[in-house]
């Protein structure tokens, strides 16, 4: 006995109780389809279908939702997979387990079963249930009232990569329908695991965590995949989520390795769906990126339906995502969660632009003039410009360049850039603010005989070629024709002026 399938068995009797053979026995799986009409018609349980256009699976907590999902199940599932809903590495591997046998992914509080997910197990009738974890994530009296309902298991281990490794050995060991293709992910966040989670599901394969941190997998992980008889290895995730050393490891062990990088989790999710799934994919699911409880159980469905699974902000849909799914051509658009998780806007397919922080170039002192510089936006997107003086729009400042005049002094100068593009949410954003506006020292003259009052001394340069300066109260200054003017005589003297001896 290998050494993946020894942990496997210590984590089955940690906390499990004893199931009749058929209740063990691995699941006919159904052939996995981007439509969810076509796994409904396939071997296996039978999935509510979703109607084109937006469905959205929402309640008023974590578990109402997994609840709403799990009841698109018929009765009868082959099993039903329940994990602590207030977090989520149990979960996580869960999910592909589930995709593959069938069933549905419950979440509940550790120390008592939620009651809508218990009448939930009761309507689907499962043949058995499997906890996530060990009593620390699924207390043993939620376990004996579980097992009131259906026969129960547990499979846990000391942390979470031996968890996932042993939920992926119960489900996918010896199941006919599972391919040689193991998806890798952190287990140190969420949101890689579950963009890989839609994909694993259409390709029946598992995912499997691992410390991306380190350089390599332990031999304990290099085991489950000598178990599996795995060819291929998908990463989902840049180097920062599962290390290069990893990456190499495995290609040194003779594995053929895939990764699927990108600039952040919604370019990673974006990435993984555009391999796997091709033009005329009719569903797809959007969960938002930020918290992960409504993908957990979602990630079960989308799985099983073979559908992808798109992470997204709460407000609109990241550039990466809302191309992505424009491009696969979704007809229908399941939505998991409430407004505060995936807003209308969102919903709708609308997508963020992609924005910058402008910032602002020039001399923030009267007499000079102040350019916006927006940054790098969406392509196609219109700009306009709003100058703003201590906060408040300042009237008519509408364009990218603004003269700074005495009206400013003592206050300090901002600009609003709002981008504005068809499908898109408009996006407001405003600069740092300069310093307080100041007078220069010098400034040319207001007219060809006259300073501005703001700086009233008067520099010219006499018939000798000396530079002189004037005071107001001096003999010869009306009469005198400045070539530049001054705010003190300081100023003028460091100018290389002197002053007038009249």
């Amino acid at each position: 006995m290998t050494s993946a399938l020894t942990s496997l068995v210590t984590a089955l009797v940690l906390g499990a109780t004893a199931l009749a053979p058929a209740a063990i026995a691995s699941p006919a799986s159904a052939s996995a389809s981007a439509t969810v009409s076509s796994v409904a018609a396939a071997a296996g349980p039978v999935i509510e279908p979703f109607p084109e256009g937006l469905t959205r699976l929402s309640g008023a907590d974590r578990y109402a939702v997994s609840v709403q999902i799990a009841r698109k199940y018929a009765p009868g599932v082959p099993v039903a997979y329940v994990a602590k809903g207030s977090d989520f590495p149990d979960a996580l591997s869960a999910a592909a387990a589930a995709a593959l046998e069938g069933g549905p992914l419950l979440l509940t509080p550790t120390n008592q079963l939620h009651p809508s997910v218990a009448a939930a197990l009761r309507d689907l009738q499962p043949e058995r249930i499997v906890v996530v974890g060990g009593t620390g994530s699924v207390s043993a009296s939620v376990f004996t009232e579980l097992q009131r309902i259906a026969p129960t298991q547990r499979i846990g281990g000391v942390d979470r990569y031996e968890a996932s490794r042993n939920i992926t050995g119960t489900a996918f060991l010896g199941s006919e329908g599972a391919t040689t293709e193991v998806f890798l992910a952190t287990g140190r966040t969420f949101a890689d695991a579950l963009a890989a989670s839609g994909a694993a599901g259409k390709a029946q394969a598992p995912v499997v965590l691992v410390d991306g941190t380190r350089s390599t997998v332990p031999q304990a992980t290099l085991d489950l995949l000598k178990d599996l008889e795995a060819t291929t290895i998908s990463i989902a995730g840049g180097a920062a989520s599962v290390s290069s050393g990893i990456e190499g490891q495995l290609r040194s062990a003779g594995y053929t390795v895939q990764r699927y990088g990108g600039a952040d989790r919604y370019a990673v999710a974006a990435g993984i769906n555009a391999a796997y799934f091709e033009v005329g994919t009719t569903t797809g699911f959007f969960a938002t990126g930020l918290t992960f409880p409504d993908a957990l159980s979602g990630a079960a469905l989308a799985g099983r339906l073979g559908a992808p699974l798109y992470v997204t902000s709460p407000a609109c849909l990241p550039e990466p995502v809302r191309s992505g799914a424009a491009a696969l051509g979704l007809t229908t658009r399941v939505v998991l969660g409430g407004t505060s998780s995936v807003s209308a806007t969102a919903a709708a397919g609308t997508g963020c632009l992609t924005s910058a922080a402008p910032s602002i170039s020039g001399t923030a002192r009267v007499g000079y003039s102040l350019t916006a510089n927006a940054g790098s936006w969406t392509p196609g997107t219109t700009l306009s410009y709003q100058w703003l003086a201590n906060g408040a729009a300042i009237s008519g400042a509408t364009g990218p360049t603004l003269s700074v005049t005495t009206a400013y002094v003592n206050k300090t100068l901002s600009v609003r850039v709002t981008g504005t593009q068809p499908g898109y949410t408009t996006v407001a954003r405003v600069s740092s603010a300069t310093a307080r506006i100041a007078y220069p020292d010098r400034t040319p003259p207001a007219s060809f005989s006259t300073c501005p009052a703001w700086a009233p001394i008067k520099g010219n340069q006499n018939s000798k070629g000396e530079w002189i300066y004037h005071l107001p109260t001096g003999r010869d200054y009306a009469k005198t024709d400045p070539e530049e003017c001054f705010r003190t005589e300081a100023a003028a003297r460091a100018a290389g002026y002197r002053a007038s001896k009249v």
